[in-house]
């Protein structure tokens, strides 16, 4: 059967933003898109960042194309972003939120990313850990999105297949064993309450981190924060984050 190249849908695309020497890969979640990271990208934009936030593959086009792809190919997304980033810039740092942090921590332990940022990283899904032996290919609905905001709009499925959901646990479990060895400065910051990523998760994790690390929670917002009331807020603790790991890398250089 021929591939079908699905279109973009409105909004959902990515984008790239130039600026100086620190570049700062935005990364969505699973069945996100850059639209939900965009008002973050364009805050740390007007700090004088190079910003790039690539649409991960199978996302923001149709759930068959999510059917289709896999954790392998996500990755790819950053890794290609990653490139893109080193082309023009001397420092590189991947901010993810939930699979997007996922995907942040696993960059920097193949060593492609010089500090991250992971927001409400997914090292667990409760409300998916049922389909994990699920051997079927179907549809399941979706939720709507975690946001504690009201009248706020994310671009996602409303449906997704079980075979992206297994994708997203394989990669957990490729991933999590392993977050000791992050050795670059680490952001872990997560939401007071979230209801598809515990919090106890982000704890756990800059327990097990070994160096630089810093640490914050957010007070009004649920799962998806960058769209949600602490985003302006969290903006500025990546700023301020991003600005001294671009310092400390300059004068390492």
């Amino acid at each position: 059967m021929k591939a079908v190249n699905y279109p973009v849908i409105p909004g959902a695309g990515a984008f790239y933003y130039e600026g100086n020497e620190i570049g700062i890969l935005l990364c969505h979640g699973f069945n996100g898109t850059p639209q939900s990271v965009q008002d973050v990208g364009i805050e740390l934009m007007k700090q004088g960042f190079t910003v790039y936030a690539p649409r991960l593959k199978g996302h923001g086009t149709h759930p068959e194309d999510f059917r289709c792809s896999t954790h392998r190919c996500w990755y790819k997304s950053v890794t290609k972003g990653i490139e893109r980033l080193r082309e023009s810039c001397q420092t590189v740092i991947v901010v993810g939120q939930s699979m997007g942090g996922t995907l942040a921590l696993k960059a920097a332990l193949e060593g492609k990313a010089d500090a991250i940022v992971t927001i409400n990283a997914a090292l667990s899904v409760p409300g998916y850990a049922c389909h994990a032996s699920d051997t079927e290919c179907r549809f399941i609905d979706e939720d709507a999105p975690d946001i504690l905001a009201k009248d706020v709009y994310e671009i996602v499925y409303d449906r997704v297949p079980t075979r992206a959901i297994r994708e997203l646990l394989s990669l957990i479990d490729e991933v999590r064993p392993h977050v000791g060895a992050v050795d670059v400065p680490t952001y872990v910051i997560h939401s007071a309450v979230d209801n598809v990523v515990p919090p106890s998760d982000s704890i756990w994790l800059f327990d097990q981190l070994q160096g630089k690390k810093e640490y914050a929670v957010l007070p009004n917002s649920y799962h998806v924060a960058t769209m949600d009331h602490d985003w302006k807020h969290l903006s500025k603790l990546i700023t301020t984050f991003c600005e001294q790991v671009g310092a400390r890398h300059q004068n390492a250089v």
